[in-house]
């Protein structure tokens, strides 16, 4: 079996530049690339994973824990993310670890693969999962601000709080006085900070905002985001007086439209919709095409592995970096006035 030594001598290079080929730890010309690769093609040589592992002490993978709802389904903001790490992920050599299982409320029953470093999404307020990462010494970066706030925790994260004011604002602008939002799981950071937002832009208005039209996905109650914007519709529209309706992510807005042609609900006639996430496919292939909130979830995504890759080099490092996030305005919004 072909060793790097092999490479090495048969290429005319450095065993530390057979390496920097593979890992992609430092650039190489593409001319010695490609020698090196020729070479190990010929002696049938393939990078031992492990041996390097061992040799530099480090897996040289991180872990990505993503939680799905129970049907698994797979949204396009966490897709959009997905490809940002991997794409950082390549860059650095690093193979990533993608967790999908729900984390357990018992921290001793967390997964624990070997890995150099863990992107945590969703992080809920007093997280055990991350006290549980603190205390096992594991670099650790959230997508998602923690609760409550500790600026030696590192995260990357889009300013909700002011993206939920906006939205808001643009709604009662168009003269909708009461808006119901379909917030994500109340015990989620960003739920909380995207209450606070719309119930600031309620404030510049000189509104109140009652506290009976927030409600809170349940993982107990609905088996996806689109089954949640449909039952929410299904059970309350003619019960409240809104005119105007915010999801948490487009498939929640999915499930609104769903129930509202089925109740015969003309959008935006009779009912606007934004939803606080932008699928461009999804939107625009919905009719009508959906006024959403651009989170950069790729960007997100790529911003947490270079973080991450940072803290892995050194453990003081602490940043928090926040994206822009933009209003995508289409067609499911109606002014009233």
């Amino acid at each position: 079996m072909a060793t790097i030594d092999d490479v090495a001598r048969m290429a005319g290079v450095s065993k530390g530049t057979v390496s920097s080929v593979f890992s992609k730890k430092r650039p190489i010309s593409q001319q010695v690339t490609e020698r090196v690769l020729e070479v190990a093609q010929e002696l049938g040589y393939f990078p031992n994973h492990l041996a390097r592992s061992l040799a530099i002490k480090r897996t040289m993978s991180i872990g990505l824990k993503i939680p799905l709802p129970p049907d698994g389904t797979m949204t396009a903001f966490d897709t959009q993310l997905i490809n940002g790490v991997i794409k950082e992920c390549s860059k650095q050599g690093y193979r990533l670890v993608l967790d999908t299982l729900p984390e357990q409320e018992d921290p001793t029953l967390y997964s624990q693969d070997p890995v150099d470093g863990v992107i945590l999404l969703n992080p809920r307020k007093n997280d055990l999962r991350i006290q549980r990462y603190l205390m096992m010494g594991t670099p650790l970066v959230l997508v998602g601000r923690s609760d409550p706030y500790d600026d030696t925790i590192s995260y990357v994260d889009n300013n909700n709080t002011n993206v939920a004011r906006q939205v808001g604002d643009y709604l009662l602008r168009g003269g909708h006085k009461t808006v119901l939002f379909l917030n994500a799981s109340s015990d989620m950071t960003v739920s909380y900070d995207r209450k606070h937002g719309l119930a600031e832009a309620y404030s510049q208005h000189g509104l109140p905002m009652p506290e009976e039209y927030v409600v809170y996905y349940d993982h107990k109650l609905h088996a996806n985001g689109t089954e949640y914007g449909y039952m929410s519709i299904m059970n309350s529209y003619g019960n409240m007086n809104y005119t105007a309706v915010i999801t948490d992510t487009d498939r929640v807005a999915l499930g609104v439209l769903r129930a509202a042609r089925e109740l015969d609900i003309e959008v935006p006639e009779q009912l606007s919709v934004i939803a606080l996430s932008n699928d461009a496919i999804l939107a625009q292939d919905m009719n009508p095409k959906l006024t959403s909130v651009e989170l950069s979830a790729e960007t997100l995504g790529a911003e947490a592995a270079k973080l991450l890759f940072e803290k892995i080099s050194d453990k003081r490092i602490h940043r928090q970096i926040i994206i822009p996030a933009q209003l995508v305005v289409r067609e499911s919004c109606k002014f009233l006035s």
